[in-house]
């Protein structure tokens, strides 16, 4: 289930961001009881969702398609317009399957918009630095076998960039759902960190992107992708 609020921020995203018109053919991915699938199709999208668990899909209207536990979709290739994955990488050991499989799915130019605990804000930094677990990603129970109850893939921004350039998308846009309040306490911190990595940034736009005071601050990132 999403953290309260990240719908809200995702739709605004998908609308203001993306070149989405409504009517478009949009797939949620990892869609669960179908809330955002709701919303979508009430603004008038035109929407297919999937799940590893469809059975507990609850929006009559939409049809709810199984995904294998490889990341198999099953849609025709290039058939969506838009993809969806809120609150889902998070979960899945291994991103490379899936993100082909949006891919084959998206047509040419088609919108990728996911959503993930956002590991890089102070409050996560400094968590790190004093317990070895980073914000969302506590300790992990090895006699549990099913991934969507716990956080197994923590990526930061960077990595989030490089796996889906390798996957055949561009990363347009980067926002996060809100401010953190815990991190807001740690903004002292930021100067700091805009000069500890002044050099490094002045060459890398990775090292830009990852201490952007919004992803300094931000509790989950928004990534817009488009596909080649």
């Amino acid at each position: 289930m999403a953290a309260r609020g990240v719908h809200d921020a995702a739709f605004r995203v998908l609308q203001s961001y993306t070149d989405v018109p409504q009517a478009t053919s949009v797939i949620d991915i990892g869609a669960g009881q179908g809330a955002f699938s709701r919303r979508l199709l009430k603004a008038g999208y035109s929407v297919r969702a999937c799940d590893l668990y469809p059975e507990q899909f609850r929006v009559s209207e939409v049809t709810c398609l199984p995904v294998s536990p490889s990341g198999e979709l099953s849609y025709a290739d290039h058939t969506a317009e838009a993809v969806v994955a809120l609150e889902l990488f998070e979960h899945l050991d291994g991103h490379e399957p899936l993100l082909r499989e949006i891919h084959r799915v998206l047509e040419p130019g088609g919108t990728l918009l996911l959503t993930s605990p956002n590991i890089l804000n102070l409050k996560s930094r400094i968590l790190f630095l004093l317990t070895g677990y980073l914000y969302n990603f506590p300790s992990l129970d090895p006699e549990v076998r099913d991934a969507v109850h716990q956080h197994i893939s923590p990526f930061s921004l960077d990595r989030y960039r490089w796996r889906l350039s390798q996957s055949g998308f561009r990363l347009r846009n980067v926002s996060v759902d809100r401010y953190k309040p815990s991190s807001l306490m740690w903004a002292f911190l930021i100067p700091l960190i805009k000069l500890v990595t002044l050099r490094s940034a002045r060459r890398s736009t990775s090292v830009r992107m990852q201490n952007m005071t919004r992803v300094l601050m931000g509790r989950i990132l928004i990534l817009c992708a488009t596909r080649s």
